[in-house]
């Protein structure tokens, strides 16, 4: 940025503070995180203003329009086309003006401020037995002043339509600043005096009589969202100015509350399944499917279908093998016997069209069965490497109709180009999502993206269709905009933006932009990369760095806040947009491209986003493109270490086993002077770890020199099934003695042979913090002795899964070899390799002790976040429910916040409490005083905040067995 361009924006920023009661953002670390979407595009913009009400939109925009400033408003930005950036200002809908307004007396219409998210409104409908209809797939984020701007429609399209249909009225705020209230049938002369009303009367003079126009220029299928939405929203007295404004992607004004209509949710539901030999058989019985009105036809062809089936074994019994298509096909209605008769009204239509189908009627079945097509989509979007998957053709619709002979195009295209394409969408409505995969830092590529976009259109436009169904024009078909209406509708439309906004303030150069090239200019793969700065100090190469780095499509999955969603618990409790996953993919893409400076690198404020990640690993679970942001986050700490060193908390932190040494060697005396007021102040000033927090106890000695002991007194067992090196990991070994005495007497129990190896703790923290020398160090040492074991034929079991994930995963990033790849692959959990032994009938039990029982009949389950990130989640409930007769209740709510040492910090000690709140009011609700988990710091974090008592579920297991 130059000194003149650092000055205004400078001067903008200083200038908006003065003027709103929200907040101003204008770092470089903010700004590059509002610079990207779910789009190809990156545009840096001068600052964000994080609104709180009509009138700070209203100043920021009498601002902007003072000033000649272009500006964008913005909810989740979860947009594909580029449709919520921009280099002005970006208005901030999402963080501050998020609340439901209200419901009228018959629940038939809802107010919400923009920045609600949908799946929250409709959570909110469910008390009213209503919900919102159109579905977008970014439900779970997308927030409603982007669903309106975006006219958005979903899987239940061929049922709901658009949104457009349900906008009762709007309060907006027009190019001037002028906040006014729009509903339909608005007429010019109540309207007046003002704005508005000058606005709708040159609507009506302009659009009155363009009927013709309007008509011959349409799109012939009746899914098309491009352009502005005119055709009919002139009525006998006035004009439909709320349908106007819907779709208008922030072009014509901006929503601060918007009044929806709701629906009925469906009192019963089927689907129907049906498997089709070729892609042609199927485009065949789309049409004779929706003339039987169905409320959704979603397809996954042969690719996707494969790919879940390797992917996703949990689906094995719903995909078939041997299909090229499969449909779903859903019907809803008054009661289940007409639901019936609409599914078997659809299945005649097909008749022998489908190779085969099954009806579901069972809503939990119906439930898995969208669930796996919802599991399966984002594996095209989790390969690695130059070429990504990318959102420029997937939006044409042509009609169920010409769906055939679109896919026929559409094979030929692929040859033409060499390019592969995997089939999926909303079949009803002759919608299919198409990314091809493309390397837009590669010049031909950026070409053939442009070629394939022609061709692909033209096709669409031969068979009457349109380039946008439901993903908006934005950046990405703006261009195209001109040749689907032609010219006269393409004036009209142009004519309606002057109306509005004669400046061109309003989120310019989207849905009109006559530059030839704005597809591909401001391409987020187009920055030069920094090579020294994809040098590593973790074990993966530049390209894998720069990869994982880039492989963030910025579909912001992670800024979903719905109940039993994990990823990311930091977002969820600060709720910024800089806290997101998304957020740190984009600040070290602008590192590694040069946007960031050195100096921004060294930056305190760099540091505490870094710290705004807990390791949790749920993003590389439940990101779609399976993006391990928190192995980036370790790579950027280490490096930031490496330029400024550790803070004295990081440094003790780090070696905190010397710390559980001392306290063991001198417990209890060690745990009186810990809960002394004076010591926990004392630690608090030195390294800052919270006076609040309570300390787990210390037991006298080490758990491996008592345990050796006792398994040397133990009687060889005779022909054991397995052999294990019990890996006991820090709080078994020093703070929690009958846990790991439970681990090795119940291995014993079920007769397999159990040895304790030399070991030092997973250096999870110092991993953490980026003291790569000091975990480097420990795991080898580790690696040495258990490789020794593996080779003995013994298996690594874990107590605790954060040293079971450590060992399987984190541990190749620190050290390579042959003894390391020993070690990784033969690391188990310990609940998960239980249950996998008696599902293979390998677990030799004796019956329950019948004088034992465990401490509680019923408990609640917490699932520990890295037990999820080693695909184990269900073991122990599943486990404990063939071999006990405890209850146990899955909470399904969310992380403890405690993330190992992280929330022992004086400065996240709040924070942790808040990631907890999800989990600690599952928890009271519950009857039970008794929880079952097997991570140690959610054990520490739960009895701190709740008045429960927690147990690993081992223990349970050796109570009931008489073990313990």
């Amino acid at each position: 940025m130059t000194g003149e361009n650092r000055k205004r924006k400078e001067q903008i920023s200083s200038d908006l503070e003065k003027l709103v009661k929200g907040e101003v953002l204008a770092d470089i670390f903010n700004r590059v995180a509002f610079s990207t979407d779910a789009s190809i595009y990156q545009i840096m913009p001068v600052c964000i203003v994080g609104v709180l009400d009509a009138e700070d939109i209203s100043a920021v925009v009498k601002y902007a329009a003072r000033n000649n400033i272009p500006l964008a408003a913005r909810g989740a930005g979860s947009g594909v086309a580029g449709e919520s950036l921009t280099e002005g200002i970006v208005i901030d809908t999402s963080r501050y003006m998020n609340a439901i307004i209200g419901i009228n007396d018959d629940a038939s219409v809802v107010t919400s401020q923009p920045g609600v998210v949908l799946d929250e409104l409709n959570n909110y409908l469910k008390q009213y037995s209503k919900m919102i209809g159109p579905d977008p797939s970014s439900s779970n984020r997308a927030c409603i002043g982007g669903v309106v701007a975006n006219n958005a429609t979903g899987a239940h399209s061929l049922q709901y339509g658009y949104i457009a249909e349900y906008v009762e009225s709007a309060e907006i705020v027009l190019a001037d600043g002028t906040i006014c209230r729009i509903t339909n049938n608005d007429e010019p002369a109540i309207l007046k005096p003002g704005p508005i009303g000058d606005i709708a009367e040159k609507c009506i003079d302009l659009l009155s009589n363009a009927d013709k126009v309007i008509e011959k220029a349409l799109p012939k299928t009746k899914r098309n969202r491009s352009g502005y939405n005119i055709a009919g929203v002139c009525t006998d007295s006035g004009i439909n100015l709320a349908k106007l404004l819907a779709g208008s992607e922030g072009t014509l004004g901006i929503f601060t509350e918007v009044s929806l209509r709701t629906v009925d949710i469906p009192k019963a539901k089927a689907l129907l399944q049906l498997e089709f030999k070729t892609l042609k058989g199927m485009a065949r019985a789309v049409p004779l499917i929706v003339r039987t009105h169905p409320g959704a036809c979603e397809l996954m062809d042969r690719t996707l279908i494969n790919m879940a089936l390797q992917a996703l074994p949990q689906y094995g019994d719903i995909f078939p093998m041997d299909c090229a298509a499969l449909l779903l096909v859903e019907h809803t209605g008054e009661n289940e016997d007409q639901v019936k008769r609409k599914i078997e009204e659809t299945d005649s239509a097909v008749g022998k069209l489908a190779k085969a189908r099954k009806m579901v009627f069972d809503a939990h079945e119906q439930e898995k069965l969208w669930k796996s097509r919802k599991d399966a989509v984002p594996l095209l979007y989790r390969e690695k490497g130059p070429k990504h998957p990318l959102p420029f053709i997937e939006d044409v619709s042509v009609g169920c109709t010409r769906l055939g002979k679109y896919i026929s195009g559409l094979e030929k295209i692929s040859e033409r180009y060499r390019i592969s394409m995997a089939y999926y969408g909303h079949a009803g409505d002759g919608e299919l999502h198409i990314r091809p995969y493309l390397d837009l830092s590669r010049p031909e590529d950026m070409e053939k993206m442009v070629s394939i976009a022609d061709d692909v259109f033209d096709l669409a436009w031969s068979l009457g269709g349109s380039v946008s169904g439901e993903h908006a024009d934005g950046l990405v078909r703006a261009a195209f905009i001109n040749r689907q209406f032609g010219d006269e509708y393409y004036e009209l439309l142009r004519k309606i933006k002057y109306i509005f906004d004669p400046a061109g303030i309003m989120n310019p150069g989207k849905i009109l932009n006559e530059d030839p090239n704005v597809m591909t200019n401001d391409l987020r793969a187009s920055g030069t990369i920094h090579a020294e700065r994809l040098m590593t100090n973790l074990k993966f190469s530049p390209r894998q760095y720069r990869y994982e780095i880039e492989q963030c499509s910025g579909d912001g999955v992670c800024l979903s806040l719905q109940p039993g969603t994990r990823m990311c618990p930091v977002f969820r409790a600060v709720g910024e947009e800089i806290a997101s996953p998304r957020a740190k993919a984009n600040i070290l893409r602008a590192w590694i491209t040069g946007i960031l400076e050195s100096n921004d690198f060294k930056s305190r404020q760099f540091k505490r986003i870094l710290e705004l990640c807990i390791n949790c690993k749920m993003c590389s679970v439940q990101c779609p493109s399976g993006v391990d942001i928190s192995r980036l986050i370790v790579e950027a700490r280490a490096e930031y270490a490496r330029r400024k060193g550790f803070t004295a908390a990081e440094f003790v932190l780090s070696r905190s086993r010397y710390v559980s040494i001392m306290g063991s060697l001198f417990a209890p005396l060690s745990n009186f002077i810990m809960a002394m007021p004076w010591f926990r102040a004392l630690l608090e000033k030195l390294i800052s770890i919270d006076r609040r927090r309570e300390l787990p106890k210390f037991q006298r000695s080490s758990f491996l020199a008592m345990g050796r002991k006792f398994l040397a007194k133990e009687p060889k067992l005779k022909a054991p099934v397995d052999k294990v090196a019990y890996f006991v990991d820090s709080f078994a070994n020093y703070n929690d003695h009958e846990l790991a005495f439970a681990v090795i007497k119940f291995l014993r129990h079920c007769n397999i042979d159990v040895i304790l190896p030399r070991q030092l703790p997973v250096p999870l923290s110092a991993f953490n913090y980026g003291d790569l020398r000091t975990a480097r160090k420990d795991m080898k040492y580790n690696v040495n002795i258990l490789a020794s074991a593996v080779r003995s034929g013994y298996k690594i079991i874990c107590s605790e899964p954060s040293a079971a994930l450590f060992l399987k995963e984190e541990l190749k990033l620190l050290i390579s070899g042959r003894n390391m790849d020993l070690v990784s692959g033969a690391v188990f959990e310990l609940m998960d390799y239980l249950n996998t032994l008696g599902k293979v009938g390998r677990l030799q039990l004796e019956p329950p002790n019948l004088n034992a029982s465990p401490v509680a009949e019923e408990f609640a389950y917490h699932n520990p976040c890295h037990l999820c990130a080693l695909g184990a989640s269900g073991a122990s409930i599943e486990l404990l429910s063939k071999l006990t007769d405890v209850k146990i209740t899955d909470i399904n709510a969310g992380c403890c916040g405690l993330a190992g040492t992280v929330g022992l910090q004086k400065k996240n000690y709040d924070l942790s409490v808040t990631i907890a709140k999800e989990m600690t009011d599952a928890l009271e609700k519950m009857d039970t005083e008794f929880v079952m988990t097997e991570c140690s710091a959610c054990k520490m974090q739960i009895e701190q905040l709740t008045n429960k008592k927690v147990y690993h579920p081992i223990k349970v297991l050796a109570q009931v067995y008489g073990l313990l």
